[in-house]
């Protein structure tokens, strides 16, 4: 079982995705190890967050690389750039998708409606002044929008700027004043430079007058790299000091990281998630994840010790308790049924100790003077294998 991203490098060799440079596919990969480190890394979780982002995220292309940036007229807003490219430079002025207004009736005339909802277009203006005036103030407005929009695109180049629109005209073979080609035509009208036979119309000089020569120093990756962990043989030194070196070692480290790992499961359905959790955060690695998977799995599913890892109980994990005398205690598990009975939980490595057995009396005289009863103390010892000791 790999990490969400190692899995996703797999698939991209398996299908040999990264055989050429694709920098599609490295800001995609880029994507799923940024989501990996903020979320639970799982695929469906990524396929939700994709599907909502998909039509926001970009590739970005640093500044100075040898790239077209591709922006809406909106972004564009405050910006300059070398050279703007502006294609499909005909919009029809008056476009609006489906408008609707609340017209304003005689109550006695609609069934006692004081508002109507219509279509906002020119059939408004069969309602009188008010439709007339209310239409004609609507055409207004998407006028002023649009001639903005065109103003901030043809303003946007420092050196040059190139339109490319269409010749549309209508069926008397005049411009169609209410869209951008019917405006380029009609100014090159008014200039005297229109010509029915030419397609290109050039203005001022095409050469660049200046080029950056600040150096780009941005390294660029010809191709996506990705090695698999068969073939790496890299070693990661995980969190906390989670190191398996010698046999002693490996048995202490061993009960501390099924200690840590049961303090963070309530119920059987926890397990999955959080072993998973400490292999994608790197508190444990990939042998560790499956020598632990079965010790926690014997643990929360023996036959002694289920009944207090289901979903109906009220769990406390490891939660410090302070004493009227200003003691501190942390039990590791307190369970708690609904008659408030509690059952105390420890987990140790090593040999029995006298220690073990009154540390769980004492969190059973600290749990009964705030009003719990318990009803079993519990230590489990976790060595090579795994023993029970009730009280």
């Amino acid at each position: 079982q790999l990490p969400m991203y190692e899995a996703a490098e797999t698939v991209v060799r398996q299908f040999k995705l990264n055989e050429a440079s694709n920098a599609y596919l490295q800001f995609y990969m880029d994507e799923i190890l940024d989501y990996s480190q903020k979320h639970n890394a799982s695929f469906s979780g990524f396929s939700e967050y994709w599907e909502l982002k998909k039509d926001k995220l970009s590739v970005v292309s640093p500044q100075g690389n040898d790239a077209v940036q591709i922006m809406t007229i909106h972004k564009s807003k405050g910006l300059e750039f070398p050279v703007v490219i502006f294609p499909y430079a005909n919009q029809d002025i008056y476009f609006d998708m489906s408008p609707k207004v609340w017209f304003p009736v005689e109550k006695e005339n609609f069934v006692g409606f004081s508002n109507l909802f219509l279509n906002l277009n020119k059939e408004l203006e069969d309602f009188g002044d008010q439709g007339v005036e209310m239409y004609q103030h609507y055409r207004s407005e998407l006028e002023l929008d649009t001639v903005n929009l065109l103003y901030v695109v043809m303003t946007r180049a420092i050196e040059q700027l190139y339109v490319i629109s269409e010749l549309d005209l209508d069926s008397k073979g005049s411009e169609k004043l209410n869209w951008y080609s019917g405006l380029f035509i009609n100014y090159l009208k008014t200039i005297h430079d229109w010509e029915d036979s030419k397609t290109t119309y050039t203005f001022g000089n095409a050469k660049r007058s200046s080029v950056s020569k600040e150096k780009n120093n941005t390294i660029i990756a010809k191709e996506f790299i990705t090695v698999s962990r068969e073939d790496h043989q890299l070693h990661i030194v995980t969190n906390s000091g989670y190191l398996w070196d010698t046999a002693q070692e490996k048995a202490i480290e061993k009960g501390n990281l099924v200690h840590n790992i049961m303090s963070q499961i309530k119920s059987t359905k926890d397990i999955d998630y959080v072993l998973n959790n400490f292999l994608e955060t790197g508190k444990i690695n990939l042998e560790q994840f499956d020598v632990l998977k079965p010790i926690i799995n014997h643990i929360v599913n023996h036959i002694d010790l289920k009944a207090y890892f289901e979903e109906s109980l009220l769990i406390y994990n490891e939660r410090d308790i302070i004493t009227k005398d200003g003691e501190l205690y942390r039990p590791d598990r307190v369970v708690v049924d609904k008659q408030n009975s509690a059952v105390i939980i420890d987990y140790k490595t090593g040999n029995e100790k006298e220690f073990h057995k009154s540390q769980l009396f004492k969190y059973q005289e600290v749990l009964e003077d705030m009003g719990f009863k318990v009803s079993k103390k519990i230590l489990i010892y976790i060595n090579e294998a795994i023993q029970i000791k009730e009280f």
